[in-house]
């Protein structure tokens, strides 16, 4: 019997032979050379061998074409070998980026060490222990929480334990194929633009010298350090002090949509005193799959993942619904109307009915603070601004879109203001000022105390909800998100958007353009002739917005997502609603009609926007 020997695999060859027909370009061809002969990428040499054997050369070339952005604030994207992608080389690239920062910039900040905390996702335990690896390697110490931990209780941690900076690996709402790492400074604050210019700049230049000790040994030499369980409770303990009212009849049903809130949002409620909370037990578990979440997509904003929870309250007739996102610093709720109809609200609702609901208590009680301060997001709803203005707030309300900006605000507030709450579209939320970033826990005790003073006045929320748009009048508005596929999708996105400035349209739908203000330079010009109105000093950032009406109330914001190929459209039409039946609908069909024609405006633009990476 002859026996057939397989000819050895030339992955070089193959290379080469996809080079030469432009299957791959020459970024991505040196790159996946590369990763062949150095000891960084031994581990991902037996899966690059198979991907190349396979020939699956459209994976390769979006995933070495490029290295993964380090945007605002950290990077974030799918798991998967390649310099464009998240997994253990990309983390430990970042972690070195990080720590010549520090080194470099902030020796003062290095020599206090970092806090690291992670979520359930996958692997996140993982890069954890590389992102350990990293730091300690550059002598940088390391505070690592003992298992998973909530983002908001990193920015706690940092300030708590006088640290210099954080890192959270999460990739927050995200489906399960995603992770990412988000870097805080000494503050507790997401790094702001401005550092994370000079951690990018680390970033490209650190590809070729990753440090890295074995983490066994960094935790023998004292380097790898374990938070104390001192930590959590001080941070329940601080969640609870932004209780505004008494009442505690109410019954919850909660759910952490697989993520690490029953670690943070369900101790909160607990010590706040509500003690008839029904969990949704087949999403308590912390599981990076999100196997119960419809579509394994967890985000709040997304009415299909209540679907368990409000089958629950239906079931045991629960007063409210709230969920928290995989790292539990977005949380969502669902109420019942008079009918018994649950409604689940959008980010903008819930901000204008906890801060209705906080800032009456608090005047009520006699408990406001003097000179009080809300903080919100341009694209947020100025219904907040309505309601902080009517109770004498000062409110901050044009920053760009980020909760990075609402916790540096804060941090810079003079000493005779005082924080009330910050708010932002996405279901981000936080009250009181212990620390610097959004948080569940703290928008659930407000919710939780909304829900039982309304079930003790015989009201639902959604007849508050009502009560306050008969105050300030009725917000319609809508958010949609449009995933740009394809290879070179981010490149695409940004240079259509710079196409765009060169093209602004008059009107959209059908409505007169009487503004348009341009973030990246703060300009506001004519929506009719285009001449120049006025300049604002305002943080500078890549969005567009088109306002309809002189108060800006009705408006479109248009914005590339600064973490994935995504365009973001953010629609507000403001009216009236005591003419009767109907406005309402009015109101909503007006903000539908902007949003569709801009939408349409976007795409055609960007059809005629072709790149050539190859």
């Amino acid at each position: 019997m002859d026996i057939v020997m397989e000819t050895p695999f030339d992955a070089t060859a193959a290379l080469e032979a996809a080079l030469g027909a432009k299957k791959l370009n020459k970024t991505a061809h040196d790159e996946i050379a590369r990763w062949f002969t150095e000891d960084e990428f031994a581990e991902f040499v037996p899966e690059l061998t198979a991907k190349i054997k396979d020939g699956d050369w459209d994976f390769l070339m979006d995933a070495f074409y490029r290295t993964v952005l380090f945007g605002t604030g950290g990077i974030r994207g799918t798991m998967e070998i390649g310099t464009n992608r998240i997994n253990n080389h990309t983390i430990r690239w970042a972690s070195q980026a990080y720590a010549q920062y520090l080194l470099n910039h902030r020796k003062d900040a290095a020599a206090k060490g970092v806090a690291i905390a992670y979520d359930s996702r996958l692997n996140s335990d993982g890069f954890m222990k590389e992102t350990a690896r990293v730091l300690t390697a550059n002598g940088i110490a390391v505070h690592i929480f003992p298992y998973y931990r909530a983002t908001p209780e990193l920015s706690f941690t940092v300030r708590h334990l006088s640290l210099g900076g954080g890192i959270v690996i999460t990739a927050s709402h995200n489906p399960p194929e995603f992770n990412g790492y988000k870097v805080y400074d000494e503050h507790g604050v997401q790094v702001l633009p401005e550092e994370g210019l000079l951690i990018e700049k680390e970033f490209n230049a650190s590809a070729s010298s990753i440090k890295k000790m074995s983490f066994d040994d960094a935790v023998a030499q004292g380097l790898v350090r374990t938070i104390s369980g001192e930590t959590d409770d001080a941070f329940v303990e601080a969640a609870k002090k932004v209780s505004v009212r008494p009442e505690r009849d109410v019954r919850i049903v909660y759910s952490p949509l697989h993520g690490v809130g029953s670690q943070s949002v369900l101790p909160a409620l607990k010590g706040a005193g509500f003690g008839d909370i029904l969990p949704v037990e087949e999403q308590m578990s912390l599981d990076g799959n999100f196997p119960t979440v419809k579509g394994h997509f967890p985000n709040p904003e997304f009415p299909a993942v209540y679907e368990q929870a409000i089958a629950l309250a239906k079931a045991k007739a629960a007063d409210i619904v709230i969920v928290s996102d995989p790292d539990a610093d977005r949380l969502g709720i669902a109420v019942p109307d008079k009918d018994g109809v649950w409604n689940v609200l959008t980010g903008n609702r819930t901000a204008a009915l906890l801060a209705h609901f906080a800032m009456e208590s608090r005047a009520g009680a006699g408990t406001m603070p003097e000179n009080p301060v809300i903080i919100k997001t341009s694209v947020t709803t100025d219904l907040v601004r309505d309601i902080g203005e009517r109770f004498g707030a000062t409110v901050i309300g044009d920053l760009l879109v980020g909760f990075k900006f609402i916790g540096d605000r804060l941090e810079h507030l003079p000493p005779e203001k005082h924080f009330v709450m910050g708010c932002e579209e996405s279901c981000g939320y936080l009250f009181g000022d212990a620390y610097r970033d959004k948080g569940a826990e703290t928008p659930a005790i407000i919710a939780a105390e909304m829900a039982a003073w309304c079930k003790a006045n015989k009201m639902t929320p959604m007849d508050l909800l009502g009560s306050i748009y008969g105050i300030y009048g009725y917000y319609g508005e809508r958010l949609y998100s449009r995933q740009i596929e394809g290879l070179g999708a981010l490149d695409r996105m940004n240079l259509a958007m710079r196409k765009l400035r060169g093209e602004l349209p008059r009107e959209l739908g059908g409505r007169r353009i009487v503004k348009i203000m341009d973030r990246l330079t703060g300009e506001v010009r004519d929506g009719a002739t285009g001449a120049l109105i006025e300049s604002r000093d305002w943080d500078r950032g890549d969005m567009l917005s088109f306002f309809f009406t002189d108060d800006e109330r009705t408006a479109l914001h248009i914005r590339p997502s600064g973490t994935e190929p995504k365009m973001k459209y953010y629609t507000a039409v403001h009216g009236e609603t005591k003419d009767g039946k109907g406005t309402t609908e009015a109101i909503e069909g007006i903000a539908e009609t902007i949003e569709r024609a801009a939408v349409e405006l976007f795409e055609k633009v960007l059809s005629e926007t072709p790149l050539d990476i190859v």
